[in-house]
């Protein structure tokens, strides 16, 4: 867990000034894969002419033994699972296996896996060095077993974390800035959860509203208004959570903070000292924690307010799926 500095002179160097360039920060793990060769199509199986055996019977064919299926195994991919002293996975890894056999190298950032961010649309993936989900918390110093799995086939081995020598930073100080962090992962998991309630209710009144457009009925203008105003409501709690949308072409941002940068700014402070907690980082925290409180209480009062009375307005709504045919004519 080395600290680093920048170093004195200009903080963007571009290409006017030589730089050398440091080894990659975390877990340098080294591996050997070895994928086997594809296998040669078989022969097959001999076609079985009738005859007769030695008493004069004809020979019956035998019954082909049903051969058992089983899952192939797949070579496309690595994947490695970090577990904690108390043998709890941490963060799990996955990435594109090399194209050759042979001695290869990934790298765990010595972090855990973080909690996915909350979002507007669907997303795929995540943060994380290849992991599914954030960037989580800087492990503590400890040991930690590595566990690399690879068609089919696991290894493992253990990996010692040290803190930086040169840092007089107690592991209570440590343990602290990581209960925070945890904290805080919780935060963001509960605002995701948050958003992804809000994009499956607006999804669905997206799939009613073409429902009923499609059905050209004059008598579900109403349905057609609320669910209007429904998705124009959840929109407004979008951007209460994440802030407007910035459609500008480029490097922009938005000057206004939103309720959910609170928590961004807050993993800021608490990841990045090792010294103790001050009442700067009290003060980050504290209002994190008050603003995702906004954010729940708001989602909540919005899913027992305003959402019954839509449903039960769309229960009553029954769009038949059948149409009426005319008779083919052939002429």
């Amino acid at each position: 867990l080395a600290s680093l500095q920048q170093p004195s002179g200009p903080r963007f160097n571009a290409d006017a000034i030589y730089e050398g360039q440091n080894r990659p920060m975390g877990a340098r793990l080294t591996y050997v894969i070895n994928k086997p060769a594809a296998k040669k199509d078989e022969k097959p199986a001999e076609k079985f002419v009738p005859g007769k055996d030695s008493k004069g019977k004809a020979d019956v064919k035998p019954e082909p033994k049903p051969e058992e299926k089983k899952p192939a195994v797949k070579y496309d991919s690595i994947k490695v699972e970090i577990f904690n002293a108390r043998n709890e996975l941490v963060n799990t890894i996955r990435q594109k296996a090399p194209e050759d056999n042979g001695v290869s190298r990934m790298i765990w950032a010595l972090n855990e896996q973080g909690e996915r961010g909350p979002a507007r649309e669907r997303t795929t993936g995540g943060g994380g060095r290849g992991g599914f989900g954030g960037f989580g918390p800087t492990v503590l110093p400890g040991t930690y077993k590595v566990r690399l799995t690879f068609g089919g086939v696991k290894d493992s081995t253990l990996v010692t974390v040290k803190a930086d020598p040169r840092i007089d930073a107690p592991a209570s100080v440590l343990e602290a800035r990581y209960a925070m962090s945890k904290d805080l992962q919780k935060m963001t998991k509960v605002t995701a959860q948050a958003c992804d309630r809000l994009r499956e209710s607006k999804e669905l009144i997206e799939d009613f509203e073409k429902r009923m457009k499609d059905s050209k009925r004059t008598d579900l203008k109403e349905a057609l208004d609320k669910s209007k105003a429904m998705k124009d409501s959840i929109n407004a709690m979008f951007d209460y959570i994440l802030g407007k949308e910035d459609k500008r072409q480029g490097i922009v941002r938005s000057p206004d903070p939103s309720r959910y940068s609170y928590v961004g700014t807050a993993q800021q402070y608490i990841a990045r000292s090792r010294e103790p907690i001050s009442d700067t980082d009290r003060r980050v925290f504290q209002h994190a924690q008050e603003k995702v409180t906004e954010i729940v209480n708001k989602v909540n009062g919005f899913y027992t307010t305003q959402w019954p009375a839509y449903r039960t307005l769309m229960e009553k709504v029954v769009i038949n799926p059948f149409k009426d045919y005319q008779p083919l004519n052939k002429n």
